[in-house]
């Protein structure tokens, strides 16, 4: 039976509307893609002067006022100098980050996507140039489809990523409240490597000082107290230690103060030790054993022990599987083969780390450089800025703006992805 004739093309015609309307929107990223590619171009110049400029963390003054004269003109609602406790950042006021807000045509979760922009002392070697500019292009594509989304899109300027363990980047930024109401939380980083699971090491800081008694070194040493014994006696309870650690943790000390003269007892030593690992249970345990090893080396030496838990300390992100496999789907959508997505073997510590202790939260690594090329070398800067290098920075921006449109129509996806986040950070304790 053939269908023909007038009735036959209505029947045609309606088919084909109901089975348009029967798809989600969120499957249709066409309107996404466009939007990105018809902005790059601007945006590789937004990249390029963050680059020239090679802004330090909080100095970010001009790269700060480019992204958020960017986000205004895409429509967004843009608020700076944000409020920070002030024994974090000088004042008080976060003068160089910044919210940037642009709601749906209802009610839905929030996706928050977060810019880094801060440069090192040898510039953007770790090309946060282009994390800032992968974020916009995301804000940009999702721009254009949002009037037709329910939810919220929250982007953050974060300054001051590479100086996290002082707590005035995110760190700052999360005590003042400034990611309150995100559900889910994504940020990009460029590599030499496509990684949709880099995990951070969660760190704590803390310095030792050991108060001992003066004497000469020759004609009277048992009328002092060896601060500096207690120093290597808590180097060598800590190599004891180690043994009974979790491969992933990570031990490192250094002498800050030994003494003045070679022949008189010091009276004053004082050591830093870092301790880091792969979940921030693991590693707070590790820390408390580490306190341990200075206080066994007080009662040996009779040298008196002071310390002060660190005011700040970065945590580790609890990743969740049902939130990599839609970003590792978005990945593959655009073209990444499989082969390409490595698991990342060399971790560092961020304070990255803090919001993905708070929020679910994801950081997408994209092939911006040749692989072996390490994060913070002269290698790495000259690499932002290469044609290949935005390629890959436009990739992972269309990645990004898919995944957070996906979720913003999937309310359900969000809520199961956050409370297994609540199982998992649970289980840590």
């Amino acid at each position: 039976m053939s269908i023909c004739g007038k009735h036959g093309k209505e029947v045609i015609f309606l088919f084909g509307f109901i089975l348009l309307f029967s798809v989600p929107a969120w499957a249709q990223p066409g309107e996404i893609i466009k939007a990105i590619d018809s902005i790059s171009g601007d945006y590789r110049s937004v990249s390029q002067k963050i680059w020239e400029w090679r802004e330090p963390g909080q100095e970010e003054f001009k790269g700060s006022a480019l992204l958020k004269e960017e986000l205004g003109k895409l429509g967004y609602k843009v608020t700076g100098d944000l409020k920070v406790p002030a024994d974090l950042v000088k004042g008080g006021v976060a003068r160089t980050a910044f919210r940037a807000e642009l709601a749906g045509k209802r009610p839905g979760p929030t996706v928050t996507i977060m810019l880094e922009y801060d440069a090192l002392s040898n510039g953007h070697a770790c090309g946060h140039n282009l994390i800032a500019t992968s974020g916009l292009l995301a804000a940009a594509g999702l721009a254009r489809v949002m009037a037709d989304r329910p939810g919220r899109i929250l982007v953050i300027g974060t300054p001051d990523e590479e100086r996290g363990s002082l707590g005035g980047g995110k760190v700052a930024l999360l005590e003042g409240g400034h990611f309150e109401g995100s559900d889910i939380v994504l940020i990009t980083h460029p590599a030499g490597y496509w990684s949709l699971d880099q995990r951070l090491l969660a760190s704590k800081r803390v310095s030792f000082t050991f108060k001992g008694k003066s004497a000469h070194a020759a004609a009277s040493p048992h009328k002092g107290v060896n601060a500096l014994r207690a120093v290597v006696s808590t180097m060598n309870n800590i190599d004891m230690l180690r043994e009974h650690l979790r491969q992933d943790v990570r031990i490192h000390a250094i002498v800050t103060k030994g003494g003045e003269r070679v022949n008189v007892v010091p009276e004053l030593a004082q050591m830093e030790v870092q301790v880091r690992a792969l979940d921030t249970g693991t590693m707070e345990d590790a820390f408390r054993k580490v306190v341990n090893c200075a206080r066994a080396a007080e009662m040996v030496t009779g040298a008196m022990l002071e310390y002060k838990e660190p005011r700040v300390f970065l945590t580790a992100p609890i990743p969740v599987p049902a939130y990599l496999d839609i970003l590792r789907k978005q990945i593959l959508a655009q073209g990444i083969p499989e082969r390409e997505l490595k698991v990342g073997e060399e971790h560092g510590s961020s304070d990255l780390g803090n919001v993905g202790y708070a929020y679910p939260t994801l950081n997408l690594y994209f092939k911006a450089a040749p692989e072996g090329t390490s994060l913070h070398s002269d290698a790495m800067r000259e690499a932002a800025v290469t044609e290949e290098a935005w390629k890959a920075t436009v990739v992972a921006g269309k990645v990004v703006a898919l995944t957070a449109d996906e979720l913003l129509n999937n309310p359900d996806k969000v809520k199961e992805i956050r409370e297994k986040f609540k199982e998992l950070k649970e289980k840590e304790k």
